[in-house]
């Protein structure tokens, strides 16, 4: 049989011969166990083998490269053979050299004279391998496309979010969410930006996984990065190692550079934002100080007449009970008015402070004693907290119990039923702390943004005059102090002073 089919292919290789050798590609004939039969010249010049090297050799053991062998063998026994090949394949056989080509396939069975037995295959074949290397270029080109296309996007985006004057942690959170996506593995890649010890972004740092980073220099002073982790997939989805390009190093070194500037760009926006809001509240200060000075001296004459005159005619001993009655009402309505004008001084600092050693724990124990019954009436528990060896300042004591008083009265009126009032001292190296805290209504942002505005008050008219706060402040600020307010709706109100140790010369103390 063996022979039979041997006599059956020289013949149909003898009546191909002169197509084989006209045809402008490579001619190939194997028999059904993948032996070369018969090829033309091209096989040789695009090989590099000789004819010699090529008849009867096994076309797969000789030319197809190792790791595509089997499956090769496989195709050709079982689509092949059996009459299920396809029109068109490209495969890659080996040269001489060791150099690949990629040739292009049509191939048709070769039967026996008895129905359906195969006993080979004719297979012509076009080198397309400039064509492949041309397209392989090509896709190489347009993935280098799509990576630069989505840098630029990257800091086009990057641009619009710096320009919309976003709060730092938002403008930070929203650049941390637009780096991933100009990277080659968005899906498994996550930025975080570390801005002094804060972290914005994805938080979660896989270890081991593969990461860039970059520092956030700002004037010249190291404060943060920006790092970019790729986290290998559980799924067995395979990526290159290293999974960064080199683009991509060049691309976060440009954002981390661009970041600091516009970091620092917003830090002194706000910087400026801030002085400029404290030049205007100052200078609204000084000329409402200015004005309720002279205001409060052209009161002040008149009042100590009315005072005077009605205190010298309650004295009388031949007026009728509603005369004694209205002038008892004129003496309180022009002591109220006197409290008044002194608030006015304080505020204005008209009034020159009369500094001598104070205790901030005798001025709580004395002052908290007229205000005990108010808040055993109202429900309101009061805890005093005192630091034991608490260091005496340097203040004014009347200015003090005035700040002490305000303070109390107002967490008092914020707890109209129950509640209670935490009262603190505490100290460090430089400072003595008040702390008085209230579980009352609490105030809105917009509230606490004006409360030391003077004659800005949220009672009613009847209630309170809006200059207790700024009297207050104004106390704090002229004994070197300074005052901080934490409040919500619902969870109260917490003011803490701080006051020196030490007093600076006036002007050289800039604190607020």
């Amino acid at each position: 049989m063996r022979k039979v089919k041997a006599v059956m292919f020289k013949r149909i290789a003898d009546l191909c011969q002169p197509a084989i050798e006209l045809t402008k590609g490579i001619i190939l004939i194997l028999d059904q166990d993948g032996r070369i039969i018969s090829f033309n010249e091209f096989l040789e010049s695009t090989t590099g083998y000789s004819y010699s090297e090529l008849i009867q050799k096994n076309w797969f053991d000789l030319l197809i490269p190792e790791k595509e062998r089997e499956p090769a063998k496989r195709y050709f026994r079982r689509f092949i053979l059996r009459g299920k090949s396809s029109q068109k394949i490209v495969t890659t056989i080996m040269t001489r050299s060791g150099g690949k080509r990629f040739i292009e396939w049509h191939h048709k069975r070769l039967e026996d004279d008895t129905p359906g037995e195969v006993i080979g295959l004719l297979a012509i074949g076009q080198d397309i391998s400039a064509r492949v290397e041309h397209e392989k270029q090509l896709l190489n080109e347009r993935n280098q496309l799509i990576e630069r296309n989505k840098e630029l996007t990257c800091l086009y985006s990057m641009t619009k979010i710096v320009g919309k004057n976003k709060p730092l942690p938002q403008m930070l959170e929203s650049i941390a969410a637009i780096i991933p996506p100009a990277f080659q593995y968005p899906a498994i890649t996550t930025a975080t930006i570390r801005l002094d010890q804060h972290s914005y972004g994805g938080r979660e740092t896989a270890i081991g996984s593969p990461a860039l980073s970059e520092n956030l220099t700002i004037q010249e002073i190291p404060r943060g990065n920006i790092e970019v982790i790729c986290t290998p997939p559980e799924n067995g989805y395979k990526i290159s190692n290293p999974p960064f390009l080199d683009e991509e190093r060049a691309l976060l070194r440009t954002v981390a550079h661009h970041l600091s500037l516009a970091i620092e760009k917003k830090e002194a926006l706000d910087n400026k934002a801030e002085m400029e809001n404290q030049l205007r509240h100052s200078d609204r200060l000084a000329k409402i100080g200015q004005l309720t000075a002279g205001v409060a001296h052209e009161l002040n004459e008149p009042l100590v007449h009315i005072l005077g005159f009605a205190k010298l005619s309650s004295k009388a001993t031949d007026l009728s009970e509603q005369v004694y009655s209205d002038l008892d009402n004129i003496i309180k309505a022009a002591l109220h008015a006197r409290e008044v004008i002194k608030k006015l001084m304080f505020f204005s600092r008209q009034t020159p402070p009369r500094e001598t050693p104070v205790s901030l724990n005798r001025l709580i124990e004395d002052g908290i004693y007229l205000f005990e019954s108010r808040c055993a009436k109202n429900g309101i528990v009061v805890k005093k907290t005192l630091y034991k060896d608490l260091p005496s300042i340097k203040a004014d004591i009347s200015q003090l119990q005035q700040v002490f008083t305000n303070l109390t009265v107002n967490a008092i009126q914020a707890m109209p039923e129950e509640g209670k009032l935490n009262i603190e001292t505490s100290c460090d190296e430089d400072y003595v702390y008040l702390l008085v805290q209230d579980t009352g209504i609490g105030m809105t942002p917009e509230t606490l943004k004006q409360i030391f505005l003077p004659f800005f008050t949220t009672k009613d008219i009847k209630e309170g005059t809006g200059l207790g706060l700024s009297v207050v402040h104004g106390i704090v600020k002229s004994h070197g102090g300074s005052i901080d307010v934490e409040s919500r709706i619902g969870n109260g109100t917490r003011f803490r002073i701080k006051f020196p140790l030490k007093r600076q010369p006036p002007e050289e103390n800039n604190e607020s």
